[in-house]
């Protein structure tokens, strides 16, 4: 399989460019980063495989482009908003990595103190303040990386797989522990009415902000329509426990995605009341991360595990590889300039 290492240099050069006359309408492309944490086995004696965050350009079917450090374990990305793509962050193995060049230079901005940094998430009303999740806890910054903080008051388990800031700038972070929250930018965590053991991923409804959906390990899949005080299970049509991406659709929040341990991808078109299995051409049913292309709500991503990534064109109706083929890939991001 092939690289091409320019993509980020071109990006920047187009996120560059001089704004269109007046009366032109701006285009915008999709493009999709997967976080890979490995490729094949590592093998005694050989180079390392190249891991790390891998890019595919608009147009592309199974074409990917790298960037950052070849060789770390990235387990997440995310661009700043309004950046249109220069400023992006990798939650790796050895810590938050960050370019502000549109993915040209890279540097750590952690400490040794901070690792297996399992997800990074800038805030949309703060450019300067970006949090990260960790199994040791929550950190923050608040000047654009130069310092981190713990942020772990109120947590009784600092194992957090994730977290997000909702539509609302609370807080909701996922722990071994159940879920928690903070309306004081993380100085202080509260716990939620779920209490389930093993909580991997939390998603808020993009039309509701009260309307939270959280997955769990070996305890299925549990909605909350009042900002998480009451929570049920999700059930009907489920057959499967552990679930790490809950993603919603950015057109019709009705429809909701989820994926995990051997489930392939559930589809919800009722706002998880029930859900349906939709995994033909789907060559591999460990599901670690989906995404919906905002620029065309039936073009989904899954990351697979050791499956590489498959696409769908049709709402996930069919599956087809979109390359990466046998690597181990933790999460997928899809994002707009």
């Amino acid at each position: 399989m092939r690289y091409r290492l320019t993509f980020f240099a071109l990006l920047f050069l187009v996120a560059l460019a001089p704004p269109r006359l007046a009366g032109q309408v701006p285009s915008q492309k999709t493009t999709v980063f997967a976080a890979v944490t490995a490729t094949r086995l590592f093998v005694v004696g050989a180079a390392n495989p190249q891991t790390g965050v891998f890019v595919r350009q608009p147009g592309d079917d199974t074409l990917w482009g790298h960037t950052g450090a070849k060789t770390i374990r990235a387990f997440g990305v995310a661009l700043a908003p309004g950046s249109k793509g220069r400023v992006v962050y990798i939650a790796a193995g050895n810590g938050v990595h960050l370019s502000r060049d549109g993915g040209i230079t890279w540097k750590i901005t952690t400490g040794w103190k901070i690792t297996e940094v399992m997800c990074v998430v800038p805030d949309p009303a703060d450019t300067n303040t970006v949090y990260c999740s960790t199994p040791y806890g929550i950190f923050k910054t608040t000047d654009g990386c130069s310092t981190w903080q713990e942020m772990n008051k109120g947590l009784t388990s600092y194992f957090t797989p994730s977290l997000i800031v909702g539509r609302e700038g609370r807080l909701y972070c996922v722990t071994e522990d159940g879920l928690f929250s903070s309306g004081d930018g993380a100085r202080r965590w509260e716990r939620m009415g779920l209490s389930v053991s093993g909580t991997r991923v939390i998603a808020q409804s993009p039309a509701d902000a009260s309307f939270l959906i959280a997955g769990t390990e070996n305890y299925g899949l549990y909605v909350s329509h009042d900002g998480g005080k009451i929570w049920t299970r999700s059930e009907s049509g489920v057959d499967h426990m552990t679930f790490y991406s809950v993603v919603f659709d950015p057109v019709n929040p009705e429809i909701v995605y989820a994926g995990g341990y051997v489930t392939g991808v559930y589809k919800s078109l009722d706002g998880a009341k029930s859900w349906k299995r939709m995994n033909e051409g789907l060559g591999n049913l460990n599901v670690h991360g989906i995404g919906v292309d905002p620029l065309d709500h039936n073009r989904l991503y899954a990351a697979t595990l050791w499956g590489g990534v498959y696409t769908s064109g049709d709402g996930g109706a069919t599956w087809k590889n979109a390359g990466l083929t046998g690597a181990q890939v933790w999460n997928i991001v899809i994002a707009t300039f």
